[in-house]
């Protein structure tokens, strides 16, 4: 046999590897580098055939734009084209060189591998091992002249892992949901108590009045509070000194600003309207605890002097440290162990389990509008609040308030979950140490690389002058 019969032969079963390098060798030695050598017995799904031409499709996904007077266009990519594979080729039956036995059990075989649901794994007699494939519409031609040869036309498409569209819930609107549902729950364990307790007469409804005025008093307090007063004109826009506004700048700068054009005297108006509401609140409370077996007028009275205090922060931070003031609300009493007295300890241990869930509740709305300024800001808010929710969770406990602990569990579970999701990734607070005094604009653009945020080392570090930092000072770490 000539060397150009060879040659042909060797080209007609391209896919059979140890036969073309058998050929290669032969004629021009093998190589690892060469087109011989990198041959490859070829299979799909553990079925192996024989190659005679192959076909790749590749590219980019690309859309093209024209415009008008101009004479080339702009061509926008849209990400890689899936790679397919078209292989021309043969099965022989019982073939000295990939063997497989008879043919038609071969071509059987070959179409359960095409036709089974799920990517295969696709030996190219060049590209070698491709994961992930699938088959389209491929086909096999039996003929009289062909025998015991069958030609086969496999049509391939590389495919990705399944991706869907994240979908991420609001860590937010989780709070806002666990705060509703605690406001039910406390009325419903108040209920459970108020009205065996409110049977005892006068006495006990004035034990509710009370303890509800006591409440209302620890929240008239918060309202004139000098930090709360100060920052209600917090959100005046402008550049004010860095001495004005609230403590919750943020990390992202969140504090939500006034319509330009507004003045501190229509702010403070605001607030006055904003106070007044609070007194209204109260008011109506105390109506409400007159006639407590109504408990769903009283509970909801204590829900609406809870808003109405938050309403007054125009700072979150605010907002929060006033919650907490409610939240700790812990009425004492002298009461005689007879029933009434008895009667009346228990409706002011339920008012004040009421008023502090109602009030936790609050806190919890609060702290999902606040964004927290680093890490650690985070991380001390989170254990600040915990604390409070983990102490009301064991009083619920020992009293035996089911729907209390368990709304309280899940109100702790939705806070935590939402400080550590917009807080956990911010920077940390680290200490820095220079050689000497320098100014805010030198230090940020040697820490940070950008001199603009001069501003945000002064709000942090309060020094007597922005030129004259002092040597070490916390700062974020990036």
């Amino acid at each position: 046999m000539s060397a150009a019969t060879l040659t042909t032969f060797a080209g007609s079963i391209g896919g059979l590897a140890s036969a073309a390098q058998q050929v290669a060798s032969i004629l021009t030695g093998s190589g690892a580098g060469t087109w011989w050598g990198s041959l490859r017995q070829a299979s799909f799904g553990g079925v192996p055939f024989a190659v005679r031409e192959n076909r790749t499709r590749f590219g980019g996904r690309n859309v093209v734009h024209r415009y008008p007077m101009r004479d080339d266009a702009y061509i926008e990519p849209l990400g890689k084209l899936p790679r397919q594979y078209e292989l021309i080729g043969f099965l022989i039956e019982n073939s000295r060189v990939y063997g497989g036995g008879p043919v038609i059990a071969q071509r059987d075989a070959l179409v359960l591998a095409c036709e089974k649901a799920g990517p295969q794994t696709l030996v190219h007699p060049t590209f070698g091992a491709v994961q992930n494939v699938s088959c389209m519409e491929s086909e096999a031609s039996e003929s009289f002249d062909h025998g015991r040869v069958i030609m086969i036309r496999l049509s391939l498409m590389r495919g990705g892992a399944k991706i869907y569209p994240n979908v991420t819930q609001s860590t937010q609107n989780g709070v806002d949901s666990g705060a509703q549902n605690l406001f039910g729950s406390a009325l419903v364990d108040f209920a459970t108590k108020a009205a065996t307790a409110v049977q005892q007469g006068a006495a006990v409804v004035n034990t509710a009045v009370d303890t509800a005025l006591s409440w209302y008093q620890t929240a008239v307090s918060d309202v004139h509070d000098v930090e709360r007063v100060v920052n209600a004109v917090s959100t005046l826009s402008g550049d004010f000194s860095r001495f004005f506004g609230g403590g919750n700048s943020g990390y992202t700068g969140s504090n939500q600003k006034a319509p330009a054009g507004t003045t501190a005297e229509q702010l403070l108006e605001q607030d006055t309207v904003s106070v007044a509401a609070v007194v209204a609140a109260g008011s109506a409370l105390q109506v409400a605890a007159a006639n407590a077996s109504d408990t769903t007028t009283f509970a909801t009275a204590a829900q609406t002097l809870v808003t109405a205090l938050a309403a007054t922060a125009s700072d979150p931070a605010d907002a929060i440290r006033l919650m907490t003031d409610l939240a700790s609300f812990n009425p004492s009493g002298m009461f005689t162990s007879s029933p009434i007295g008895s009667a009346m300890s228990s409706m002011q241990t339920s008012c004040g389990a009421l008023f502090r869930r109602t009030a936790l509740a609050g806190v919890a709305q609060a702290c999902a509008t606040y964004q927290p300024s680093s890490y650690n800001d985070a991380t001390t808010v989170l254990e600040n609040v915990t604390t409070l929710f983990d102490a009301e969770i064991e009083t619920a406990g020992d009293a035996e308030d089911d729907a209390s602990f368990t709304a309280l569990r899940a109100l702790r579970s939705a806070v935590v979950s939402d400080l550590q999701a917009r807080g956990g990734d911010l920077a940390q607070l680290v200490t820095m140490s220079f050689a000497g005094s320098l100014p805010a604009l030198v230090l940020a653009h040697r820490i940070y690389d950008d001199a603009a945020r001069s501003d945000q080392l002064v709000q942090q570090v309060q020094p007597i002058h922005p030129l004259f930092m002092p040597q070490s000072f916390q700062a974020l770490a990036s």
